[in-house]
């Protein structure tokens, strides 16, 4: 037990980096112990032990609110099956280090470590690729707090981020088993880089665009009290919309799935269902997004709808749906087992909304987790950002927080304001530093105002992406070509 210490320490510790705890400098040095664990090492099967603990006990801490998460009865079930996850999740791990072990042995020297930055930040990126792929436990996460920083993320991308966490990471171990001036010089500049790089890059950015007046509700429904009164669930958004300053709003947020899809058909509204409804809508100067669970053809999406006076100007259908909750696998439709809640049909259309002839996006829920997706709305012409959520059926656990706070990266990337309106929240407004200026707590009922200032500027990340991932996948695979075909051996410059 004890040799695997300081792999339980590290994992411990880049665990409680990430929200809610949200020690975020624990991360500039909490994989050093591991680091320490894994060098030790002569075999695989010794990286592969050190490796499963720390990477089984770090996501164990990230994702235990997992089974919060899963439509089944069964607590025993919904905890295997969260078992199950982090087990898949380690496995990432696993593909790290054994490729770390490979280069180690080829090159057969020790600042093949300086390696690992390159490794696990390729991997991260390839994780995030896909149906069942997400970006939700990256390691850039842990700075979300430090805005100066994150500033960087409008060139590299999250995964920037990440790469210098590890890089820092390799270099404090570096000091430790080398202790020289040379050393400390080199880790002091390589730490200080980034935040001079941020905040030059936050000095040159400007807010500058139209405002948009918004209002944002926060309901605060719960599930029991929805499944009791689908109208009177509505009533209690159409009541909390009614209560406002003088001043004219342009638009109103409701959270995801806030409209039953019993008040609409088609894609379209029936007016016929709630006269209080007819008459907020009625000849309003407001527009409204509201979500809604939406049968058209046969299918059924969750969906974002927009209206303007009564009746639906634009849907977006959610693209990106949780696995075993909104989608079940194809496999377990084949044996007949649904581990999920429901099962929605996938959108495919980029759909653009628009108040006062600006545009913008509106995306539900788990989307504000994909950089991607929110950077192809903003190529598209979104010169603001809304995300719709529902978290009612989890109780106050991290999952909540790590959700709201994804968002703040989704605004430092493209340099948009991002409007999160939530049922029981958090409802926030950020600004395209990332700063939270407006804010809703949890399990709250309110009602927000928040000026929002539109942009058509497009960052060096929403035009090219993931290009610093890219560049670094590359990298590993042409070293992987030239020590597989060449055997490539370096000398030992440290």
């Amino acid at each position: 037990m004890v040799k695997f210490l300081p792999s339980i320490i590290s994992a411990i510790l880049m665990g409680v980096s990430q929200q809610p705890w949200g020690f975020g400098f624990l991360a500039w040095f909490s994989l050093v112990p591991f680091i320490f664990s894994i060098e030790k090492q002569k075999s695989l099967k010794g990286i592969i032990k050190q490796s499963f603990i720390w990477s089984f006990l770090y996501h164990l801490i990230f994702f235990f609110w997992i089974s919060d998460n899963i439509g089944l009865d069964s607590q025993v079930l919904r905890y295997l099956i969260m078992l199950l996850v982090v087990f898949v999740l380690t496995l990432n791990i696993f593909l790290i280090y054994t490729m770390y072990y490979y280069f180690r042995k080829k090159f057969k020297l020790f600042n093949s470590i300086y390696l690992l930055p390159f490794i696990i930040t390729s991997i991260e990126y390839i994780r995030s690729l896909g149906f069942y792929g997400s970006a939700w436990n990256s390691l850039s996460y842990t700075q979300i707090d430090y805005l100066l920083i994150s500033q960087n993320i409008e060139y590299t991308g999250i995964y920037g981020l990440t790469f210098w966490i590890v890089l820092i990471n390799v270099m404090i171990y570096r000091v430790y088993n080398k202790l020289n001036s040379r050393n400390i010089i080199l880790l002091s500049c390589f730490f200080i880089i980034p935040w001079i790089t941020g905040l030059v890059i936050k000095s040159n950015h400007m807010i500058n665009g139209s405002i948009i007046k918004t209002k944002l509700v926060q309901p605060n429904i719960s599930l029991d009290e929805k499944r009791r009164s689908l109208r009177g669930s509505l009533n209690k958004l159409i009541n909390l919309s009614l209560k406002s300053s003088n001043e004219s709003i342009d638009l109103i947020i409701w959270p995801e799935s806030s409209i039953s899809g019993a008040f609409l058909k088609d894609g379209i509204y029936n007016s016929s269902l709630s006269s209080k409804m007819n008459k907020f809508l009625y000849n309003s100067k407001f527009s409204l997004i509201a979500g809604s669970d939406l049968k058209i053809d046969d299918k059924r999406y969750n969906s974002a709808i927009l209206f303007k006076s009564d009746s639906i100007e634009s849907i977006f259908h959610k693209q990106k749906l949780v696995p075993n909750v909104e989608r079940t696998p194809s496999i377990f439709n084949i044996i007949g087992l649904n581990i999920g809640l429901t099962n929605f049909d996938i959108g495919t259309e980029l759909t653009m909304f628009s108040v006062n002839d600006f545009n913008f996006a509106s995306m539900i829920c788990i989307e504000s987790v994909f950089p991607d997706l929110t950077r192809k709305f903003v190529n598209n012409g979104a010169e603001f950002i809304t995300y719709i959520v529902n978290d009612g059926w989890y109780p106050r656990n991290p999952q909540l927080d790590q959700h709201a706070r994804r968002c703040i990266y989704r605004a430092i990337e493209n340099r948009r304001y991002v409007i999160r309106g939530a049922n029981t929240g958090v409802t926030m407004v950020v600004d395209s530093y990332g700063n939270i200026t407006n804010k809703l707590e949890f399990n709250k009922e309110g009602v927000m105002e928040a000026d929002i200032i539109t942009s058509d500027r497009k960052t060096f990340y929403t035009k090219y992406g993931d290009l610093f991932s890219i560049f670094n996948l590359l990298f590993i695979v042409l070293i992987m070509v030239i020590s597989f075909f060449k055997g490539y051996k370096n000398s030992d410059v440290y």
